[in-house]
């Protein structure tokens, strides 16, 4: 309890704005899933490595498209620059460019990853199938590529919250 008070003159103390709390929360959980884009960027990275550089089991050779999703971590710089300065500019830049180089590159992915694995989850057949450590490596991959948008997903989302919270007020009365 605040000294010299009896606590009933809460309602007239100093608040916080809604849209300086909604800010703090936001730019926290933003980067916490930039985090965990650079891990999920890590896995991506030893997927895209030659197989005799590894010490893991080899995986198919990846598509040229697989390289592309890793032009959605320069991104996350900027978003990080944007969270810093409170910049609306930065993040919209970040959600475009995460839509483009991020999901669309992982949805082609999971296109071109559907017919092993329709045919794997439909009847269970590994026939023709490339392997990777005893699983169908499509449906491995196919479940990274569906965590990965989630994950982008939520960023986006976060981005636009973070976006609403720093937008002018307009028509405030100043």
């Amino acid at each position: 309890m605040v000294e010299g008070t009896d606590g009933n003159d809460h309602l007239f103390r100093e608040r916080v704005a809604n849209q300086y709390q909604v800010s703090a929360k936001n730019k926290s959980r933003l980067k916490f899933f930039v985090f965990v884009h650079w891990m999920l960027g890590g896995v991506h990275i030893l997927r895209l490595l030659p197989a005799d550089m590894l010490p893991l089991p080899p995986t198919p050779p990846p598509v040229q498209l697989e390289y592309l999703w890793l032009a959605s971590l320069p991104f996350t710089l900027i978003a990080m620059s944007a969270c810093r300065k409170s910049k609306v500019g930065g993040l919209n830049v970040f959600q475009f460019g995460l839509t483009g180089s991020g999901i669309c590159v992982l949805l082609m992915t999971l296109f071109f990853n559907m017919p092993e694995t329709t045919q794997f989850l439909l009847t269970g057949s590994l026939k023709g199938l490339a392997l990777w450590n005893g699983l169908p490596f499509s449906v491995v991959w196919s479940g990274f590529c569906v965590l990965c948008i989630i994950v982008h997903i939520l960023e986006i989302s976060v981005a636009r919250t973070l976006m609403a919270a720093w937008a002018p007020r307009h028509g405030k009365k100043t």
